[in-house]
């Protein structure tokens, strides 16, 4: 197993973990496991892909750059698998999935100076989909224990790939502590539900520990984490304003942009082709 972890990149190691997560949750929408249609799941994620794919190809064209196929897809899953599954006839949905994955494939593009991505962008493409059309994503993915061993197997070897424990360490003792303290009594119960009923795993193997968008050096890190655990508990708020999982980690990008500023300097090379786990 360690041979093969060497020979792969941690981009086709999550690519290859998305799609497994994608194909498992249609087998199990087939089997009556999870509450969706396999027919609705697929057509969500085809969608999902035509769009990323025809927004990615056109900045492209107008940057003039190399469009990174993996980062593409990768972005299309994760928003195929946290976009709740929707039918044809469904144009309110589609039109949500449709400007989420345009903005996350435009920010790729109209965000990063230097070639590094400020903000994740399947984060920043729901986002602000829910900012402007007034509808949340589900996260559905990682909502069910059948899709538990899956994630835990997968989170495993990317954490593994990218020794990354600082990160997802941080991030966990944060948001469970966070969790704990404002459950009042319903601690235990609470703490089971966002552990294992919710996106919290999904969220810190796949979203967290997307490298281009995290701030250099172990201490920036450790921080970063701990400030997206903190905003991820779903009880902290100011006044009115709770903060969903995706708002948490743009916070935490922003973090990352003003602790590492030499990651988003504009180097003197000639354009490089926009690449990234996300």
């Amino acid at each position: 197993m360690r041979d093969i972890l060497a020979r792969i990149t941690i981009s086709r190691l999550t690519l290859y973990f998305l799609a497994l997560l994608a194909l498992l949750a249609i087998a199990m929408d087939t089997l009556g496991l999870l509450p969706y249609s396999p027919a609705d799941t697929a057509f969500s994620a085809l969608l999902v892909f035509v769009s990323c794919w025809v927004v990615n190809a056109i900045f492209a064209h107008v940057f003039g750059a190399r469009s990174n196929l993996e980062s593409m897809l990768i972005t299309a899953l994760i928003l195929a698998l946290i976009i709740t599954p929707f039918a044809p006839r469904d144009y309110s949905a589609i039109g949500f999935a449709i400007f989420a994955s345009s903005w996350a494939m435009a920010s790729k593009y109209m965000l990063p100076p230097g070639g590094r991505h400020i903000f994740n962008p399947a984060a920043f493409g729901v986002a602000l989909a829910a900012a402007a059309l007034g509808t949340e994503v589900s996260w559905w993915i990682g909502g069910s224990l059948y899709l538990l061993p899956a994630l835990l197997l997968g989170g495993a070897l990317i954490v593994y790939k990218m020794r990354c424990y600082d990160l997802v360490l941080g991030f966990a003792a944060a948001a469970l502590t966070t969790v704990a303290l404002t459950a009042g009594k319903n601690m235990r119960s609470a703490l089971e539900q966002v552990a294992l009923h919710s996106m919290f795993l999904f969220f810190v193997f796949v979203m967290l520990t997307e490298p281009r968008t995290t701030p250099l050096g172990r201490p920036r890190r450790i921080t970063y984490a701990a400030l997206v655990g903190v905003l991820f508990a779903p009880e902290i708020h100011f006044g009115k304003f709770y903060f969903t999982p995706e708002l948490a980690l743009l916070a935490g990008n922003v973090f990352a942009l003003i602790s590492s500023p030499k990651r988003w300097i504009r180097r003197r090379s000639p354009v490089r082709p926009l690449s990234g786990t996300i």
